[in-house]
């Protein structure tokens, strides 16, 4: 083989790979929370819930949050709540101002680690996302606390299609046939 050949062959196996990597880029999900009122039980009417498209079978990376909490008297801001995950019942519940068991407002920011949760979405492709109390002090559908401002953040990485796992494949044909070639 020339060695015009075996650098074509290089050349275009780096550009497939490049191309395939390019579909699988991890992003950045951000959920603007402010408004959002905290009212019943997780799984109860009147929750606010949010469905978020981020591809089939995604894998949830990193969870972020900074955001503005008030509870309402006698509730607490540590049962303010918000649960993520994919629309088939998988979900992680979170609570952002877990130690603070008092009423009135606070800040809170943070980062999760989620990759090592496995945690993806299903072939709809649907984050799931659910506002919610972890106690009922006031009757049913009213809002005991509310999410005065800030934003959730998901690192998602998608699932590669089919289409550019093909590309991965034979991108990854030709280097070792490239290689192979120059070792003759």
């Amino acid at each position: 083989m020339s060695k015009t050949y075996r650098h074509l062959a290089a050349t275009a196996a780096a550009a497939t790979l490049g191309l395939a990597a390019l579909t699988a880029q991890a992003a950045d999900v951000v959920v603007d929370v402010a408004g959002t009122s905290s009212v019943n039980g997780f799984g109860e009417d009147g929750n606010t819930v949010l469905l978020v498209d981020v591809g089939a079978q995604s894998r949830l990376t990193r969870f972020d949050w900074n955001v503005v909490l008030e509870a309402f008297a006698p509730s607490s801001l540590s049962e303010l709540r918000v649960s993520f995950g994919n629309t088939g019942g998988l979900m992680l519940d979170w609570a952002p101002a877990a130690d603070d068991t008092f009423s009135g407002s606070g800040s809170y920011s943070g980062t999760l680690d989620l990759a090592g949760l496995d945690l993806a979405v299903g072939a709809d492709g649907q984050l799931r996302i659910e506002f919610s109390e972890s106690f009922k002090d006031f009757d049913p559908g009213v809002a005991e606390g509310r999410w005065v401002s800030g934003q959730l953040s998901f690192g998602v990485s998608p699932v590669p299609e089919p289409a550019s796992a093909a590309l991965l494949l034979a991108g990854l044909g030709l280097v070792a046939g490239a290689r192979r070639l120059r070792c003759d």
